[in-house]
């Protein structure tokens, strides 16, 4: 080659740096250009990563405005009925659970939306909609006034828009997987790790929440327990909880022998839900809708129970793999 020749890349080479703008292979592909979601940092709390205020899209606010004032509104009705009833009255031990599943989807829209949790989005849509199907059947089947139509029009107006816009966001959650890629990065073998097992807790939290509403269903005629019922309201209450908190702790710290106990425990509400369902079935003649919502309860309670055992052990068998530095440390 002589001295006055240069080099030169090839003029179609791939990855040419060259920025001429007459370039016909064009600009670098970027990220976006891959598929590849980038977007703000994410806020790090003793709780996990969460996505930043700024970084909630227009449709998201909307939903999340949608449905908590709807919940909002659900809560101050449940909480006038709880206060005009009879504590005799299964309306009672129905407001009473409704109460605590309202709190329970407010806690599901608001981490969902800042966790991108399309599972929770979801559990939300079906619980909006036993909602208000509930709300209708009562007002249609029940007495009738004034409280029970405002609620029932309200009900009719929000809870569509809240189950239309929730499907819509959660597919999107679920289908883009952003916030597991900045949490985690390009490394498919740990998305997946971290999608089971942020899947393993939103199974869990519905699992805590469908014991709870089991406790609360102890209640079989209102306020009037006997001495065994209140041991059990009491006994129960606090395994439901510490169950779940464990649970929690031990997977996210990935501590094995922690995770042992805990599925060790698993059992002990399994044989609480059979307990009472057997005696809604006794009872059945007693308190036909009250006992029917029970045996209903609890047969979901069973199988969202062994789902989180499966998950559980699944789980499990991914400590020490990297996931723990990665998501939650």
């Amino acid at each position: 080659m002589s001295e006055n020749e240069t080099t030169t890349c090839p003029e179609n080479s791939y990855g040419s740096t060259n920025s001429d703008v007459n370039d016909e292979n064009g600009p670098p592909l970027s990220f976006a250009d891959l598929g590849i979601p980038t977007g703000p940092q994410l806020e790090t709390t003793v709780l996990g990563k969460y996505r930043k205020i700024q970084d909630v899209e227009l449709k998201e606010f909307v939903f999340l405005g949608v449905t908590c004032v709807s919940l909002i509104a659900t809560a101050i009705f449940t909480i006038y009925k709880l206060a005009t009833v009879s504590k005799s009255d299964t309306d009672f031990t129905f407001a009473l659970v409704l109460l605590l599943n309202t709190f329970f989807c407010l806690y599901y829209i608001i981490h969902g939306i800042l966790n991108e949790r399309p599972y929770e989005i979801f559990i939300l849509v079906v619980a909006t909609f036993f909602i208000l199907l509930y709300i209708i059947l009562n007002y249609a089947i029940g007495k009738t006034g004034t409280v029970k139509l405002v609620r029932l029009i309200a009900a009719c107006v929000l809870c569509p828009v809240i189950i239309g816009l929730g499907g819509w966001i959660g597919k999107e959650y679920l289908l883009s997987g952003h916030l597991v890629f900045r949490i985690i990065g390009a490394n498919s073998t740990l998305q997946t790790m971290c999608k089971m097992i942020l899947l393993t807790f939103d199974l869990l939290t519905l699992d805590l929440q469908l014991g709870a509403s089991m406790v609360i269903l102890i209640l079989s005629t209102g306020m009037k327990v006997d001495t065994k019922d209140i041991v059990i309201l009491i006994v129960g209450g606090i395994i439901t909880i510490a169950w779940f908190v464990l649970g929690m702790w031990t997977m996210r710290k990935e501590h094995k022998i922690g995770t042992y106990v805990f599925l060790a425990a698993s059992p002990l509400e399994i044989g609480y839900i059979i307990y009472k369902v057997v005696k809604s079935i006794e009872n059945i003649a007693v308190s036909a809708s009250l006992a029917s919502s029970t045996i209903a309860c609890g047969v979901l309670a069973l199988t969202v129970r062994v789902a989180v055992i499966i998950f559980s052990v699944l789980v499990m068998r991914n400590y020490n793999k990297g996931l723990k530095e990665k998501a939650f440390e």
